[in-house]
């Protein structure tokens, strides 16, 4: 099992995370037979987030990946930080239940204030950049 599979299957690792590219977090969670729901923001407004938010949590997926974020930003720097937190607040909630929970936001550049889910370029093997 790969870095990134063993780091899903902890659940104390529980969490909202970015992440560079979505093939290595897919995999991972399919080695860990975890369901992954792909939350798309494109065309969200600030005031939709609750809703996005409620219906991913609905989902009772263990990753949860959300995608297309930026025009949202550009438009309301701020709008993501109380999604941020209910996410936040899901995965603390989870992780005190023993449930794995992730949510992982595609966010190649790094321009959420989150940590990222892992190191693409660390985990690839020698000579892949």
């Amino acid at each position: 099992m790969g870095k990134l599979a063993e780091r899903l299957a902890d659940v104390r690792r529980s969490g909202v995370y970015r992440v560079e590219i979505t093939d290595a977090l897919e995999e991972a969670a399919a080695l860990n037979g975890f369901a992954l729901a792909r939350v798309p923001l494109d065309g969200a407004s600030n005031g939709g987030l609750s809703r996005v938010c409620a219906d991913a949590l609905s989902l009772r997926a263990n990753v949860l990946l959300f995608t297309g974020f930026e025009a949202l930003l550009r438009s309301a720097p701020g709008a993501l930080a109380p999604l941020l937190s209910a996410l936040d607040a899901a995965a603390a909630e989870r992780r005190a239940a023993g449930l794995p929970f992730f949510a992982a936001f595609l966010d190649p550049t790094g321009v959420l204030p989150i940590g990222p889910l892992y190191n693409w370029r660390r985990q690839a093997p020698h000579g892949i950049s």
